[in-house]
């Protein structure tokens, strides 16, 4: 009888969390507008095919009610000697209830020269 009571405390618990989750994701895609992440690999549908090593991130300055987010793709095992990878950096504000991209940058790690292990704006030599 403990068991059965403890196993419906547990499963119940589990689905409150589901429902918690829903609403989480609910506040992030705020009206029609597609969250951060959705709106860069529409306009990028060729990182679901490119044979690079692709790693798409998406934050968000909160996790309640946010208000800004960050989309970061980093593109690794390009066909380029001189380039190691390059990282897009999408940032994105709230407005009106709407994510609208504010700003791009592209960081690029080289293969060769001074600076190998860090992100830097210019391009490799």
């Amino acid at each position: 009888m403990l068991r059965l009571i403890s196993t419906s405390v547990i499963c119940l618990g589990l689905m409150s969390g589901c429902a918690t989750t829903q609403k989480l994701a609910s506040k992030v895609n705020l009206g029609s507008s597609d969250t951060p992440m959705q709106q860069v690999l529409k306009e990028r549908p060729e990182l679901r095919k490119n044979l690079a090593t692709v790693e798409v991130r998406q934050y968000f300055n909160r996790t309640e009610s946010p208000t800004a987010a960050q989309v970061k793709v980093t593109e690794t095992g390009l066909n380029d000697d001189s380039v190691r990878s390059i990282r897009t950096i999408y940032s994105f504000k709230l407005v009106d209830e709407e994510w609208k991209r504010i700003d791009t940058q592209k960081e690029y790690q080289c293969m060769r020269g001074k600076n190998t292990k860090s992100f830097q704006t210019a391009k490799c030599p």
